[in-house]
């Protein structure tokens, strides 16, 4: 399991409630943690969570008790073919996946954007990146590092059917979806 990154909405499913006590929803499972998002949590403590409340307690801690979490520096080799990225300023240590290698990628970008409209304006940052300059500097760096490479992109809070391509338009950045206007699967 990778956690890209601690907030509730990619964490909550992380743990269950099993007779009053919340354990990992999966016991055979390694946790992928960024040490440098677990730090940011740690440090900031319980006034980071006045918005949210304390899911920390019950949906991460259970993880590290049970010993099944690993931290991982910036960038890790899960499996050939496989590895984690650092994708700063959403969160400190969000992190996203590369599946594949050239060409042939696919690549969830986690919380790097949360609306198509940010790859029109990648400036504009949600009101939970924790440092929004950073959030846009990754964005910006993110497109143009992947537009037109035809790579598959996957966003986490993108409509269906989520993943598309980014493609330079004049100066901007367009998101075509998948099917939108090419098959994107196969294609190359």
């Amino acid at each position: 399991m990778l956690c890209s990154h601690l907030h509730v909405d990619h964490v909550g499913w992380n743990t269950r409630l099993d007779n009053g006590r919340w354990v990992p929803t999966f016991p055979n499972a390694r946790y992928l943690i960024a040490r440098r998002e677990w730090d940011h949590w740690q440090a900031a403590g319980a006034g980071a969570l006045e918005r949210t409340g304390d899911y920390i307690t019950d949906s991460v801690l259970p993880v590290f008790a049970a010993g099944q979490a690993e931290l991982v520096g910036d960038a890790h080799a899960v499996a050939a073919g496989i590895s984690v990225e650092p994708a700063p300023g959403h969160t400190p240590g969000q992190m996203m996946v590369r599946l594949g290698s050239g060409r042939e990628q696919a690549i969830l970008c986690a919380d790097l954007m949360h609306h198509p409209l940010q790859v029109r304006h990648p400036e504009w940052s949600t009101r939970f990146c924790t440092d929004p300059a950073q959030a846009r500097a990754t964005r910006i760096a993110f497109f143009n590092q992947h537009a037109g490479t035809g790579r598959l992109i996957f966003p986490a809070h993108f409509p269906t059917p989520t993943g598309g391509t980014i493609a330079r338009d004049g100066k901007d950045f367009r998101f075509t979806f998948c099917g939108e206007d090419h098959a994107c699967f196969g294609e190359h």
